[in-house]
């Protein structure tokens, strides 16, 4: 059974996104702060990637996995960049082919697939933003994640996931919007 059409679509563009921001990141990048404080660009990346890998796999199995060990070998751009596109691909190919599920289980409650694709599309527009805060989020794909955020994230999940929504002044556009209801402000990238 496919998943919803809307949610794979916005799913594709925050990943190709995520992928295009990446793809700007070269060595001497990895060590520089991200836009996420206390993160380096490559701790971005890294965390993107597994977060991906994490929704890809519980999509597939139907329960979140038990958290894996970092990967080893060197960081480099190319492997960070590389991880990244196997992760997008595979959580492509899951949100495309759910076996009829329609939840997950987190912590022993059913989450929806839909709202976890909805987690993925959100990881994957915010943190490739990190990784590259040149790069603008899509006007669009900002109006799409912005319109599915509170169906994920309320008051009770953004402890520990997301920083406090920032204040913003009227007619910034909807990914300057979108980052700061999830702790970003823009106008302190590094």
């Amino acid at each position: 059974m496919p998943g919803r059409p809307a949610d794979e679509a916005m799913l594709a563009a925050a990943l190709e996104y995520a992928v295009a921001s990446a793809a700007g990141v070269g060595l001497a990048d990895l060590g520089r702060p991200s836009a996420c404080d206390g993160w380096t660009v490559a701790d971005a990346l890294a965390h993107l990637t597994g977060s991906l890998r994490c929704v890809a796999t519980s999509l597939a199995s139907g329960a979140v996995p038990p958290d894996t060990p970092a990967r080893n070998g060197p960081v480099t751009a190319r492997s960070l960049r590389r991880d990244l596109g196997h992760a997008a691909a595979a959580l492509t190919a899951a949100a495309r082919d759910l076996r009829g599920r329609r939840a997950v289980a987190v912590d022993g409650l059913a989450l929806p697939c839909h709202q976890l694709i909805v987690v993925g599309a959100i990881e994957a527009a915010v943190h490739g933003w990190d990784a590259d805060p040149a790069r603008a989020i899509p006007g669009e794909l900002a109006t799409r994640l912005l319109a599915a955020l509170p169906s994920v994230l309320g008051r009770g999940t953004r402890r520990g996931v997301f920083a406090e929504p920032v204040a913003l002044p009227p007619g910034r556009p909807p990914g300057v919007r979108l980052l700061a209801a999830l702790g970003r402000d823009d106008r302190r990238c590094p």
